[in-house]
């Protein structure tokens, strides 16, 4: 397993592309530049100490080696060993809506990146607890297992769209239930439910699923996105160029507005609370506060460990590159190589 200590000096590519690219340029200019100021015939008198192949093999030993320095000042590590790591925390899964009305703007940029940004932010100040996400529109499915690798987890979440579910709808049951399933049945603690909705439930169910979330001891915490006052949902245009606005079969424009009614019922029956996400509440400020006071478990996942500095390889290989470049000469002693080959 390998990672860097300084994961912020990757620009650094970016400066040695430019430099290899300078480099190119100066050799083709150099050559085309000497040919239009002497000519053939007195360029390769006077290249004639010189020799092209030693010059391209300076010039290539300089990227190699600058390449090798850039690897090194990124600063990568080597894990070892797999080791197992434990901690204390809860299990905690996010539940979020990616059905179609998500795009509206009524919160910005849209309520699914609002939410995303959110979320994302939730999970970097996770200390311990595992996490997981599910996504649904009409179904729902379970997008990351739960995982104590954050960074992993947010990646998923960033992959995130409305379009990652076919089936459009807003099964908010069906959510819960692949929550549920992701879940240890056994333990009737320990584990929360983030649903994250406009709360447009279109399948119905709940009531049943609620009771199986008691049941569990699954404590849902729900976020209704959205405002009261509804908005129109943006999608692809017709001829696929730009965006409209979705409309009905009567062509008028569809609104999308925020139903608290059934989070409020879902987070009032499993001990959890509900919170509106709009541009100013912390909702998520406000769950965490509440996941810190539940009791927590041991928890167990296996990491590579006993990471070693291994620049030392990288800076070696490159400085060896670079006085091997300065040592080499670009002329060569061709009078001297005709008076051995006549000897």
């Amino acid at each position: 397993m390998v990672k860097f200590a300084h994961p912020g000096l990757f620009w650094l590519f970016i400066l040695f592309a430019g430099i290899v690219a300078l480099l190119i340029v100066a050799r083709v200019r150099r050559k085309n530049d000497l040919h239009l100021l002497a000519g053939d015939e007195l360029s390769h008198k006077l290249l004639d100490d010189f020799s092209p192949t030693m010059r391209r093999i300076k010039e290539n030993l300089l990227i190699w080696g600058l390449l090798f320095v850039v690897i090194a000042a990124i600063g990568p590590k080597v894990g070892k060993k797999l080791a197992e790591v434990k901690r204390r925390g809860i299990d905690v899964i996010i539940a979020l809506d990616t059905s179609v009305s998500m795009r509206a703007e009524d919160i910005k940029p849209s309520r699914l990146e609002r939410a995303k940004y959110e979320a994302e932010k939730f999970i970097e100040g996770l200390q311990g607890d595992r996490i997981g996400v599910v996504t649904f529109a009409g179904t729902a499915y379970l997008q990351c297992p739960l995982t104590l690798d954050y960074s992993a987890a947010k990646l998923f979440l960033d992959a995130i769209d409305t379009g990652v579910i076919g089936t459009q709808g807003t099964a908010i049951a069906d959510a819960i239930k692949t929550a549920a399933k992701s879940l240890d049945s056994k333990d009737k603690k320990h584990k929360a439910v983030i649903l994250i909705s406009d709360g447009e439930d279109h399948e119905g169910e709940i009531e049943s699923v609620i009771e199986q979330a008691e049941e569990e001891g699954i404590v849902i915490f729900t976020i209704g996105v959205g405002s009261s006052m509804g908005a129109p949902i943006p999608v692809p245009s017709a001829d696929g160029v730009g965006m409209e606005f979705k409309k009905d079969r009567s062509g008028r424009i569809v609104t999308t507005a925020m139903d608290e009614t059934v989070l409020r019922q879902i987070a009032s029956a499993t001990d959890g609370k509900f919170y509106s996400l709009n541009q100013t509440t912390d909702a998520f400020g406000k769950i965490y506060k509440e996941i810190l006071r539940m009791d927590k478990k041991e928890l167990r996942s296996h990491e590579y460990s006993d990471y070693q500095e291994r620049y030392q390889i990288f800076l070696a290989i490159g400085l060896l590159f670079l006085i091997v470049e300065i040592v080499l000469p670009e002329k060569i002693r061709r009078k001297a190589e005709e008076n051995d080959e006549v000897l």
